[in-house]
């Protein structure tokens, strides 16, 4: 009879693996839609426990959805409107870009090498064309899976709103663990989740807002849409806002705005600078009791396991286990 029971066990076992590799064979190519989910589902919870008892919980997670789309196409338009439109405005750009005779004369005698700098400024659109276009067929593929992705993030998004609460309910009595246990777990989670996005998009948000205003003072074109585009870099600390005041410093240094250029240098190394690191490290550890090297180690490790939403998931999961690691030492070492 035990026999067959643990015959019974380890079937049970097996079927289980089975059907849960499956599952993520299923689900690894919209993991990224799926995680961004999550996290904004997260964010807009406490909004729909508030709408919900007024209008339904259904009504309420539909009109959410919609304006967290209608924000981000708001985002987008905005970004779209402060960037030069139209070939006249790119041909003036890419002109005001180019890079003068002088210029590569003053960077020949300061290294002592001869720098096709022209000819590489020029290249620049050929190369970001070729990056962003490729193949017809990877471009087909790409749309494709991007549509995919979309509609999937917004049926998961709602159904998270609507059945959230519960789901993280069902979860919690599915784990081996006694009642204080899951919620230790469960308040820890939701600390620091909470911890990082703040600290992510409120110092991406602070650091491109301050980085725009040097580029402000130093009079470059397009203020706002490069502000917008070093607050999305700013998510990724390979980056940072140095992806765009670097370029501009050079571009200022080679049309002879010295003095602007070292301004822009100066400006990023120190007020650009304390944003990035004492504000992040501020705003993530006082949520969540994460050391900062803990956080960076998560960033970083996050990006390389799961892309760009690695930025947030990255410390997450650090911090908690961090905490089952304290609470194993709790029950079972120290107990």
């Amino acid at each position: 009879m035990v026999d067959t029971e643990r015959l019974q066990v380890g079937f049970f076992a097996l079927v289980l693996l089975v059907f849960g590799y499956l599952v993520v064979l299923i689900v690894r190519p919209f993991l990224t839609a799926l995680l961004v989910a999550v996290l904004l589902a997260v964010l807009l919870t406490p909004v729909q426990r508030r709408l919900a008892p007024r209008v339904g919980e259904r009504v309420s997670a539909a009109g959410l959805v919609g304006f967290a789309v209608a924000a981000t196409a708001a985002v987008g338009a905005a970004l779209v409107a402060a960037a030069p439109t139209g070939l006249g405005d790119l041909s003036a750009t890419l002109e005001r870009l180019s890079v003068p005779t002088a210029a590569e004369r003053r960077v020949e005698r300061l290294l002592g090498v001869e720098i096709p700098l022209a000819s590489i400024v020029e290249s620049i659109p050929r190369r970001v064309a070729e990056l962003l276009v490729g193949d017809l067929t990877g471009l087909v593929s790409a749309t494709t899976d991007f549509f995919l992705g979309a509609v999937l993030f917004l049926f998961v998004l709602y159904y998270l709103l609507v059945d959230g609460d519960r789901l993280v309910d069902w979860a919690g009595e599915r784990l081996p663990f006694d009642d204080a246990t899951t919620a230790t777990l469960r308040e820890d989670a939701h600390r620091t989740t909470w911890a990082v996005l703040k600290g992510h998009v409120f110092v991406a948000v602070v650091q491109g807002g301050v980085a725009g205003v040097g580029l402000l003072l130093v009079g470059v074109p397009n203020v706002l849409f490069w502000s917008g585009v070093m607050m999305v870099l700013e998510l990724f600390p390979v980056v940072g806002v140095a992806g765009v005041l670097g370029p501009a410093a050079l571009w200022l240094g080679l049309q002879n705005r010295l003095l602007g250029a070292a301004f822009l240098v100066v400006y990023g190394a120190t007020a650009v600078a304390v944003v990035d690191d004492y504000l992040r490290a501020h705003v993530v550890d006082r949520g969540s009791s994460l050391h900062s090297a803990t956080v960076l180690v998560g960033v970083f490790g996050g990006v390389y396991a799961f892309g760009a939403v690695g930025l947030f998931y990255g410390p997450i999961v650090v911090g908690l286990f961090g905490t089952l690691v304290r609470l194993f030492d709790e029950q079972y070492v120290d107990g």
